[in-house]
This record gives C-alpha cells, structure tokens and sequence, in this order.
C-alpha cells in the first residue's frame, strides 16, 4: 500500500477540490497535468537528484552558523537562560531549554540578514527569475508570477505586498491563487528558526522545508485553478522596486520588525496555548480521557493515511495536522520535535505536510493587512481567505504525498 495509499490521496485531494469548483467547465485538464507533473518533477529533481540534493543539504551549515552566532549574541545578553553557564547546579538540564531566549531571537538576526539580502538585490533577483519561470509555466499574468514566486521567501501579508500597485487589478481567481500560495508555503524569515527546531529530529531540515515550500507552489496554482479557473488578466511583467534607504535604515527598520515579530509570536503562543489547555479541561468534563488533539487525531486519520502513514502512526500525524491548522505550524514543529513513534521516512512527510502558513491566525493577519489596501473588497477578501485556508492544507497534503511517493 505504500504507493497506492499517495496515489489514492492525490486523487482524492484533486477530486474533492473539482467537486466543490465555483465552475467545472472552465477547467482545464492540461494545467492540472503541467502543475502536478512539475510538483512531481520539482519533488524528484530536489530530493534524488545527488548534486541536487547534496547541495540543498549543504544549507543545513548556514543554519548551524546563523544558529552558532546568534546563540552566542544571546548568551552575552541573557546569560544562563540563553544556554549560557548557569552560575548553580542545574538540578534538571532538560528543563534547561527556553524558547523565549535560544530560539526566538534567531527571528532578529534571519529578519535583518533577508532585509539586507533584499535590499542589495540577491533575494529580489531569485524571486523575480522564480516568478518568470511561474509566469511561463502556468500562463500567469506578471503581477500573480512574481507575487507566487515572493511567497516562497516572504509571509503571508508581505508576498502580497511585493505587487500592492496590482493587486486591486487583480481577479477573484488570481487573488486566490496568491493568498493560496502564502499558506501553502512558509517564510524565509522563519525557516531557518523551523529547521533549528527540527534539525536534531529531522536531518537536514533546512533542505527539507525549503523543498516543501519550493513544490507546493505549483500545487497551490493548480488547486487555485481547479477551484476558480480563470484567465490571466493583463498585468505586464513587472521588477520588485528597489528601496532608497541607505542600508543603515534598513538594518533599523528591520530590527524594529524583528521585535515586533518576536512580541507577537511568543504572544500569541501564550494565548493559543492557554486556550488549549482551557479547552482541553472542558473537554475534561464530559469524558476524562477526551482531548482536542485526540478530536483530531481521529478526524483526520483517515486523510494522514491517504499521505501515507500507517494507520496507527496517522492518528498522530492527524493530531499535529490539527494543532497546525488551528494554532500554527511553528507550534506543530515543536511537538513533531519531541515525536519518537515515525519511522524516518514519516517524518520528512508529516514535516511537508506540516510546511505552510495555513492556519486561522494566518487569516487574520492576511485579511487585516489587505482590506487596508483593499477596502471596498473587503468581502471578497474574506471570503478568498477562508478558501485559502482550506485549499492550502490540500496542497501541503498533496505535497505530503508526492513526497510519499518520491521517497
């Protein structure tokens, strides 16, 4: 079954997607097949291809380094809860671990890193050739290739800024294939504070989340264009503007996003879990042994064992599916990172799988940023949102079952 289970789930993903479209008819078989076969393509090429592969895994060092440099700059400023020397006895090391200071400040150093990079034109380089490639792939208009192509290093609210000129020019179905491709996919700035987190469970996790970002673009297109097919609309090629700061201002605007970032991320951790906890008690009440993850767990069973898990090992990676989805993918890592019961090849595809911005916060964060600039669509913007919010998990999934298949 350990091919006929992915081949069942991609299936299955495509079919439930064309059974909900807002307008069968218009859909086009030949795009289906382009964007799965590049998914399918992408995923071999990156994973077994051994030059590929190899140099992909070679990442994981700028990792360790980033890591290695901010750690010490954190140990300078925080001491012992940065992992520095305790000045006692640590009576229980593995307590030792606080995310607050040795994780989050990675945030600080990746954000202000991407903003210089872009700034003097490497990442704006990557993502304008990424989105020409997009453009001539899909049929795309300019505007929705270069946007698709920024999600894969940028958040949710920031890809769509990339092209903010173009996107009140922007149809119904090419506005939903750019918020799809934002949850589909995770930032640059977070993805190397993931793969710190993953890296002793899942070696070569940088490789891993990159790859996972990099094919579930063409996944989100395709599910965007089974949902709502539609035609590019005539928007010309377009260049990421080049900032007129000097690169001082902006290291200082980005170290002030940084902070803001870091504040918001461990507030919301906070809420989320005391909610969870709170709801957990409830559900405590009624059934001592009932659970939210075990609601999930068993929810979503069945769709983890159509991305190829065994079905007792599915449970669990329904459990993480519905933490990622309801909190975030950042809290889902950390539990994937405690996580013993996979075999290995399990876990790279619950890591795929897991590897998207498609959860509720997300929508709200993506709605508040574009009825500002969009408020007399603020309605459609909604309601593209919540279908992104379900396409996006089905196009991590499919991405976890290419994976399936390719490994």
């Amino acid at each position: 079954m350990s091919y006929l289970q992915p081949l069942l789930g991609l299936a299955v993903f495509l079919g439930f997607v064309y059974a909900i479209s807002r307008d069968r008819a218009q859909v086009s078989p030949k795009r289906i097949v382009v964007g799965l076969s590049l998914q399918l393509a992408l995923a071999f090429f990156l994973l077994r291809v051994p030059f590929v592969a190899n140099g992909l895994m070679s990442l994981n060092a700028v990792v360790s380094a980033l890591q290695s440099v901010t750690d010490g700059a954190a140990r300078y400023m925080f001491g012992y809860v940065a992992g520095g020397p305790a000045p006692f006895e640590v009576v229980a090391p593995d307590n030792s671990f606080i995310i607050a200071f040795q994780v989050l400040p990675l945030i600080l150093v990746v954000t202000v890193l991407s903003a210089m990079l872009f700034h003097f034109g490497v990442l704006s380089f990557i993502v304008e050739q990424l989105g020409k490639g997009l453009r001539r792939a899909f049929g795309l208009s300019g505007a929705l290739g270069l946007g698709a192509a920024a999600t894969v290093f940028f958040g949710t609210i920031e890809a769509p800024l990339v092209i903010k000129p173009y996107l009140n020019r922007l149809c119904r179905g090419e506005l939903l294939a750019l918020i799809l491709c934002s949850m589909a996919t995770i930032a640059g700035t977070v993805i190397i504070l993931y793969a710190s987190v993953l890296e002793q469970t899942l070696a070569g996790a940088l490789q891993h989340l990159l790859t996972a970002s990099i094919i579930s673009v063409p996944a989100a297109l395709t599910l965007a264009h089974l949902y709502q097919p539609t035609a590019a609309t005539d928007l010309e090629e377009m260049r990421i503007p080049r900032s007129e700061k000097t690169w001082i201002e902006v290291l200082l605007d980005a170290v002030d996003d940084a902070v803001k970032m870091i504040i918001s991320i461990a507030a919301i951790i906070i809420v989320l879990f005391a909610f969870i906890y709170l709801f957990d008690d409830l559900l405590a009440l009624i059934h001592p042994e009932l659970s939210l993850g075990l609601i999930f767990s068993q929810l979503l069973r069945p769709i983890m064992w159509l991305v190829g898990f065994d079905w007792t090992n599915a449970a669990l990676a329904g459990e993480l599916m519905g933490t990622k989805i309801v909190l975030n993918e950042f809290v889902a890592y950390l539990a994937l990172a405690d996580v013993t019961a996979f075999t290995d090849k399990q876990l790279i595809v619950i890591a795929y799988s897991l590897c998207g911005f498609a959860n509720i916060a997300s929508c709200g964060i993506i709605i508040a940023g574009l009825v500002v600039i969009m408020p007399e669509r603020r309605k459609e913007v909604v309601e593209v949102t919540f279908t992104a919010l379900l396409l996006g998990n089905v196009a991590t999934l499919m991405t976890g079952c290419v994976v399936s298949l390719i490994l």
